[in-house]
């Protein structure tokens, strides 16, 4: 058997079409004349009337023969008995494809010829030549792939009506991910550098800052969706998905990290006016007063059992002489002696949470988040893009040409 061919591959579905030129060689007796040296070169038609070998291939989805603008079939007769029974056929063929590492992902895929009825007993498939039965592959120009490696075997297949010969061509395509690349990670990785932007401008511009991190969260998710759209429906997670997942969590953290600002500059200024408010003013003693009764508010802690004291205070009011001040307190109990509560809520954690993060001393204000930002954010997604190409993408292959 010997043949040339084109292909077409179709990750999403798991399959590739190929166009073959599928020769097969076999002698039969029967034909054999002898007024001649030469071959004789036969209508194909009359391929109804000669007993032709009933070749299939098992992993193909669908095929035909092609009859444009006769059927497109040979038969040469040799002088011996010799017959060359050629056709040209398109099949869409399975094939097990691994796309974990989609799109800089290489598939090892076959293509099978096995006869239907025909037992080993009555037929044996072979290769001709070899690899060398294997020709136009150099001249093969694909959209995503490159062929690299390919060989053929010879091997049975056993089924319940016994042992059936067949043959095998086995190759190797390495997607080129050029396309990917210009359609799907660099505008990702625009879209990551474009919510950076958000750093350098002052965090009172809160309209500015807000629409800049939604516009890049929301065209991060479209450009998802649209990837996704042509992608292979598999369920397992495939690299492009780890790539488009970590930018929009680098685009949507930027986001956050204005929300960070915004809250803690909210909690500096609450702060700082409740300050201002709370200046106490000076105490003034007169001489008439006897006695000043101050007692703490909120002292009705749940459990907390509180001690009454009388602190005698001499007060010294200038010319007025001392006067004794009398401070009536009510003292709660220590803080550790209470019980505590163990049962808080979710909501009383955050909440508590967050409160403890806003009173977190920053040096240099609020700008200061922003600053680290500034080089935080590169740092991460440079090393990021470093571990996941050295992951994903296989070592560059010298393809060895075939013998």
């Amino acid at each position: 058997m010997s043949r040339s061919r084109d292909t077409k591959t179709g990750s999403s579905t798991k399959d590739y079409t190929i166009t073959v030129f599928l020769r097969q060689y076999w002698k039969d007796g029967r034909l054999a004349f002898s007024n001649t040296n030469q071959s004789l070169s036969l209508d194909g038609r009359l391929a109804e009337k000669l007993w032709v070998p009933d070749t299939f291939i098992p992993n193909a989805k669908e095929s035909f023969m092609h009859k444009v603008t006769v059927d497109n079939r040979l038969i040469r007769l040799d002088p011996d008995g010799g017959i060359l029974y050629g056709m040209r056929i398109t099949a869409k063929a399975a094939c097990d494809m691994d796309l974990g590492k989609y799109p800089m992902d290489s598939q090892n895929c076959t293509l099978e010829f096995e006869s239907y009825g025909y037992k080993t007993d009555d037929i044996v498939f072979h290769w001709k030549d070899g690899n060398a039965s294997i020709y136009g592959v150099e001249s093969l120009k694909l959209q995503q792939f490159i062929i690299g490696e390919y060989n053929v075997i010879e091997g049975t297949s056993r089924y319940e009506s016994g042992q059936h010969s067949n043959v095998r061509f086995c190759f190797k395509l390495h997607r080129q991910a050029f396309y990917f690349i210009f359609q799907t990670y660099l505008p990702a990785t625009l879209l990551v550098v474009l919510s950076w932007v958000s750093f350098w401008i002052n965090s009172e511009a809160v309209p500015a800052r807000v629409a800049l991190g939604i516009t890049t969260v929301l065209t991060m998710t479209t450009l998802i969706s649209g990837a996704r759209a042509t992608m292979p429906k598999i369920s397992y997670i495939k690299a492009i998905d780890v790539y488009l997942i970590t930018c929009f969590l680098f685009t949507f953290a930027a986001l956050v990290e204005y929300a960070a600002v915004n809250f803690r500059s909210s909690r500096v200024k609450a702060k700082a006016t409740k300050r201002k408010m709370s200046v106490p003013e000076p105490l003034c003693l007169n001489e008439e007063s006897e006695e000043v009764s101050m007692k703490k508010l909120n002292n009705e802690a749940a459990g907390g059992s509180r001690v009454h004291t009388i602190l005698d205070i001499d007060v010294d009011n200038g010319n007025a002489g001392n006067k004794k001040v009398q401070v009536d307190m009510d003292i709660s109990e220590d803080e550790g002696d209470r019980p505590k509560k163990t049962g808080l809520s979710f909501r009383n954690g955050m909440r508590s949470f967050m409160r403890q993060v806003s009173q977190v001393p920053l040096k240099g204000g609020v700008a200061v988040i922003d600053k680290y930002s500034r080089w935080l954010f590169p740092i991460s997604y440079s090393l990021f893009n470093i571990f996941y190409y050295v992951y994903y993408n296989e070592p560059w292959v010298k393809w060895t040409q075939p013998n």
